[in-house]
């Protein structure tokens, strides 16, 4: 029996050193990209993925009204200004922070949800988080996040969503219009303004009473502000980020 429990432990302090040594050499290798890449990418104004070509910024965060950076930091990461990089505690966030986000689009080639998670929200805590400040990473969000296709064509960044969804610039959309591509963040699909205009619409709904101050989330993961409509529950919803009751 000893040997067995002495087995066992050598067995769980190798587990523990091989998944930390695996963790620590990400960071490592994500500081080193970021100081050889992404910092010259931000000081170049532009941003980069792994699997894509350098790409000029459209928008700067700066760009944003007062207003537009509201919405946009209450609905996608509402502790954004006060967390370091990860956040499970205010109500509302979701899963994932706008940080998190960024290192899932400038870190990983291919991402599958379980262990990537850790190591996208690792990297986010010690890598991004130290690095690059808030509003850089609110630019590298406004000009990588996906808003979904339109035919067949994926639309990257809120400039390019602007302009196919609206025909208009960012600056000139009605905050009507600029909440509902907020609203397609948490997901695109589902979301879609010309697939699915009354769930997009319900959505706006849901989060102008959410900026109103007429709707308070009630818990982490109340990121739909209440229980989501039938049908949309029926579409499917990504796993963990919904808890509400299906009716």
């Amino acid at each position: 029996m000893r040997k067995v429990s002495k087995y066992i432990g050598i067995i769980s302090l190798f587990v523990i050193l091989t998944v930390f040594s695996y963790y620590s050499y990400s960071v490592f290798k994500a500081r080193r990209y970021t100081q050889r890449v992404i910092l010259t990418d931000i000081q170049e104004n532009q941003w980069r993925s792994l699997n894509k070509e350098p790409k000029k910024n459209e928008i700067k965060s700066s760009d944003l009204t007062d207003r537009q950076r509201k919405i946009l930091i209450e609905v996608q990461d509402p502790g954004f200004y006060n967390h370091h990089g990860l956040d499970l505690t205010t109500p509302g966030a979701g899963l994932t922070t706008i940080t998190q986000a960024i290192a899932k689009k400038l870190y990983f080639e291919k991402f599958t949800p379980g262990f990537a998670k850790i190591k996208q929200s690792i990297i986010a805590r010690f890598v991004i988080d130290g690095l690059i400040s808030k509003e850089e990473q609110l630019t590298i969000f406004l000009n990588s996040m996906y808003f979904g296709k339109v035919n067949n064509r994926p639309l990257i960044g809120i400039v390019e969503a602007s302009k196919v969804y609206y025909q208009k610039s960012v600056y000139n959309l009605t905050e009507e219009e600029y909440i509902s591509l907020v609203a397609m963040l948490v997901m695109p699909g589902t979301f879609h303004i010309l697939d699915h205009p009354e769930w997009n619409k319900d959505r706006v709904n849901r989060i102008k009473a959410l900026i109103e101050g007429k709707y308070t989330p009630k818990g982490l993961m109340d990121q739909f502000y209440g229980d989501l409509p039938k049908d949309v529950l029926e579409a499917g919803v990504p796993p963990a980020s919904y808890f509400g009751k299906e009716e």
